[in-house]
């Protein structure tokens, strides 16, 4: 009996144990799946493009793929379990619209390594700076020696998908294990290219800037290694860097690329982009087109072009995608329009993009301020006699009749002051009425 109460607690204590452990290595696998999301949103903040929103149906999609790629160490494709696809995964997670996946793994990769890797190729960095989609989920798993990333963005859609849309995910990145160069004597770090591998790939695994590679090396982004190759990672200590080269004016466009990538890859504002090229957010970008991306020192603008205020629905479009396109909340849209959430658009439809214009207000026409005669302004009228002939002066009337001021009763003490000082005033006049007469007379004779 003590026997089996033994064994009973002792297999008690080992399935804690396991399930603890279980509980343990589920709790890392989401905290690093959180940090992607959050490695991917610091990068687009860099760029000023609004954060991906965590959605838990793509979380689990994206875990999803990352436990099936660690358990049969698959790096070659996008597809899952049971022949499963980005899109057939995130719908049977229970999202309803579309979406597009990044995959990366390699032997003791990180989170930051993985982003790298991301960042350094044209098609995925596509989906790290996408404006088409706006949610996303990450998942991380590992078989003990290689680590697997996946990352999943979405667009929601107003009704559920009708036929499984064209999986357009990136192609996955097999990485081939790279043994890491230790500092030399003077802390700089050379590295001896082997088969297969490329600049960005060095990057990644070192964890360096692609930018400061290929100045360090005077290379340029498309620049092929080849084995026994070296490359310097990091410079001596004191070592001062060469010139930083004067950055391109123009850009040739390739497949898959548009305003926004190009915009964020060399450091411009969407509107800096457009107007830089007399463009519309409308415009498309044909491969091989050569787009400017910097003025010369002196350089005239282009004149800024007229604000879009509207937009035609094309096919396929989204009250998301017109809001995104052209910078915009649902919410505003959908104010300028007076439309609501779940409204279905028309091809050909107008929708407006910019809020109206606010009628300028109607001022009256301004009228000329009539005189006022005032206590101080008044003034004595004297009627003077000029060679035997009485010249009245002009008077100057004010055609606003005024209001008379009622009489007020003066303080005592005052009236007989008020009253000497009238009869002082006019005799005062008189002797100079009488003085000019006579300075008349005289002058006529």
């Amino acid at each position: 009996m003590l026997r089996r109460l033994c064994s009973s607690l002792l297999l008690g204590l080992l399935l804690i144990s396991v399930g603890n452990t279980a509980v343990n290595h589920a709790a890392a696998q989401s905290d690093t799946a959180y940090q992607v999301i959050q490695l991917v949103n610091g990068f687009r903040a860099t760029y000023s493009l609004p954060p991906l929103q965590i959605n838990g149906s793509l979380m689990a999609s994206a875990q999803n793929q990352a436990n099936f790629m660690a358990a049969n160490t698959i790096f070659s494709s996008h597809v899952g379990f049971d022949g499963s696809t980005p899109q057939s995964r995130a719908n049977a997670a229970g999202y309803v619209g579309y979406v597009s996946e990044n995959i990366v793994g390699g032997t003791g990769m990180t989170p930051n390594q993985g982003l790298i890797w991301w960042e350094n190729s044209p098609v995925h960095y596509n989906t790290l700076v996408t404006t088409r989609y706006v949610e996303a989920g990450a998942g991380y798993a590992t078989n003990g020696s290689e680590n697997f990333y996946v990352l999943v963005v979405g667009r929601p859609s107003n009704a559920p998908p009708v036929n499984t849309p064209r999986d357009n995910s990136p192609a996955p990145l097999f990485v081939t294990p790279i043994e890491l160069a230790e500092p030399d004597e003077n802390g700089a770090i050379i590295h001896i290219v082997q088969e297969g591998q490329a600049l960005w790939s060095l990057a990644a695994y070192y964890e360096v800037s692609l930018d400061d590679l290929m100045l360090f090396n005077n290379l340029s982004k498309d620049a092929t290694l080849h084995p026994g190759d070296a490359v310097t990672i990091r410079l001596a200590e004191g070592q001062e860097p060469p010139p930083t080269p004067t950055p391109p004016l123009t850009h040739i466009v390739r497949e898959g690329e548009n305003a926004w990538t190009i915009a964020a890859t060399y450091g411009l504002s969407l509107s800096d982009f457009l107007w830089f090229n007399g463009l519309d957010e409308k415009s498309f970008l044909q491969p091989g087109a050569k787009v400017t991306v910097r003025l010369t020192d002196g350089q005239t603008p282009p004149p800024t072009p007229t604000p879009i205020t509207t937009h035609i629905v094309r096919s396929g479009q989204t009250l998301w995608d017109i809001a995104l396109t052209y910078g915009l909340s649902l919410d505003d849209l959908l104010a300028y329009n007076g439309m609501a959430a779940d409204a279905i658009l028309q091809v050909g439809q107008e929708l407006r993009v910019r809020p109206e214009a606010a009628p300028s207000p109607t001022l009256p026409p301004p009228t000329a301020a009539a005189p006022s005669l005032t206590s101080e302004s008044a003034a004595v009228v004297i009627q003077v006699t000029v060679a035997g002939t009485a010249v009245p002066p002009t008077p100057t009337l004010d055609p606003t009749p005024q209001a008379r001021p009622q009489p007020t009763a003066a303080p005592a003490g005052r009236s007989q002051t008020a009253a000497t000082g009238a009869l002082a005033l006019v005799i005062g006049l008189t002797i100079l009425a009488g003085v000019f007469i006579v300075i008349g007379r005289r002058s006529w004779h």
